[in-house]
């Protein structure tokens, strides 16, 4: 599958990680997925930022193509179309949460307390393990999801 709409501005690993990932939406989706399990277009589509159809759209061809997600039919219903993260996609999470205490640290005033409560108590003070349990949680979730479906 060709990724269109992708083009690598130069050698340079900052300028081509902002070439996937430098996007409006991009690390939202992938937010969405690991944090609140969200496997539907239509669920990922209803975020609160509120991304248009043909957006997500994209960025969800644009990240299958990149092997970030796959992209599943249902069983049952084959229009029933999930969305799973992958290895690559999960490897994403240390990335997201630096982003996270970075933000946190330096706009609180902005951000306040509504979202940020993980982020002060348990990312700072042990990254590493707060990184390791989401992923956990969310490789759990995938396998019950995938032995529910087989």
């Amino acid at each position: 599958m060709k990724v269109e709409n992708i083009e690598y501005r130069s050698l340079c690993p900052i300028a081509t990680g902002l070439d996937i990932f430098g996007d409006k939406w991009t690390l939202l989706v992938l937010r969405d997925m690991l944090f609140h399990k969200k496997l539907f277009f239509n669920d990922l589509r209803d975020s609160l930022e509120g991304i248009p159809s043909k957006m997500l759209s994209n960025r969800l061809k644009k990240l299958e193509c990149l092997g970030f997600i796959s992209r599943n039919e249902g069983v049952l219903n084959k229009k029933n179309v999930y969305y799973l993260l992958e290895k690559k996609g999960i490897e994403t999470l240390p990335f997201l949460v630096e982003m996270m205490l970075f933000t946190t640290k330096f706009f609180y005033d902005h951000l306040g307390k509504t979202y940020t409560k993980d982020v002060t108590n348990r990312m700072a003070k042990d990254k590493e393990t707060y990184i390791k349990e989401v992923i956990d949680e969310y490789n759990k979730f995938k396998k019950k999801l995938m032995s529910q479906i087989s």
